[in-house]
């Protein structure tokens, strides 16, 4: 934190200031290993918050297949008999009128099954939208807090010894460097401001490191759930037309010639 900060080092000869450092380093220390068990647990959320996930989205399909399944049942059991009932028929236009109104209960199948699909896709939707809100807000901020402290006492320390130096009270031994500083309020305080700022810096980088490698993984992950939804979609209403022209043809080979 405090290496190429040639500021910092200037401002550690004031009295109380080695104190204070030692106190920051200890305390960081600390965060860091509090950050690193908050990440240990943050992972094991975003971990949970997956499998939640996949759990409700796995269910909502197995939901909507089985009350397309038994769709087609009901209409199979309907639709077989009505073919034995066809095969059978002599008059010409009893067999053109079956015709139709198979044709026209066909379409309604075909229509049932697509609204469910389509009820299928946009909660599958809201779903993906929920879970990537959630997961984005598992990433944190870190730090700032502790140097925003930091900074503050140690201006309050400088200002301090500003007041020595301005009385002539300052200790004999402090290095010229220090001395330099403590010609008045502005050079004070850009000399803190501009340690601060170079540690705000380190932390923001830090903080771009990991919310980057954090953000990089829900954006696999999204493409990943979208690719499949997609997939999973297009196979679906692929399957629909391929058993409803199924159906058609065996219609028109029923129609009389």
């Amino acid at each position: 934190m405090f290496s190429e900060d040639p500021e910092a080092e200037k401002l550690s000869y004031l009295p109380g200031v080695p104190q204070l450092l030692e106190t920051y380093r200890s305390q960081m220390g600390a965060l860091c290993t509090q950050l690193f068990e908050l990440g240990v647990a943050q992972k094991q959320a975003r971990d949970d918050e997956v499998k939640c996930f996949f759990d409700c989205f796995h269910e909502a399909v197995e939901d909507n297949q089985q009350v397309a399944a038994q769709l087609i049942v009901n209409f199979e059991k309907t639709r077989k008999v009505v073919l034995l009932e066809m095969q059978r028929m002599t008059d010409r236009q009893q067999l053109l009128s079956q015709i139709e109104q198979s044709s026209k209960e066909t379409k309604q199948l075909h229509d049932d099954l697509m609204t469910l699909e389509l009820q299928l896709a946009d909660q599958l939707e809201e779903v993906v939208k929920d879970f990537e809100r959630n997961i984005s807000d598992m990433v944190a901020s870190f730090c700032r807090d502790l140097e925003n402290n930091h900074n503050e006492k140690l201006l309050e320390i400088a200002m301090l010894a500003l007041e020595k130096a301005a009385k002539n009270e300052l200790e004999e031994d402090a290095p010229d460097d220090l001395r330099a500083l403590l010609v008045d309020k502005d050079t004070v305080v850009n000399a803190v401001s501009a340690s601060h700022d170079l540690h705000l810096l380190k932390i923001d980088n830090r903080e771009d490191a990991l919310v980057t490698r954090i953000n990089s993984w829900v954006a696999a992950l999204m493409k990943e759930i979208h690719h499949e939804e997609v997939a999973r979609n297009r196979k679906r209403i692929a399957e629909i037309h391929n058993y409803i022209d199924y159906v058609k043809d065996q219609l028109e080979d029923m129609s009389p010639s």
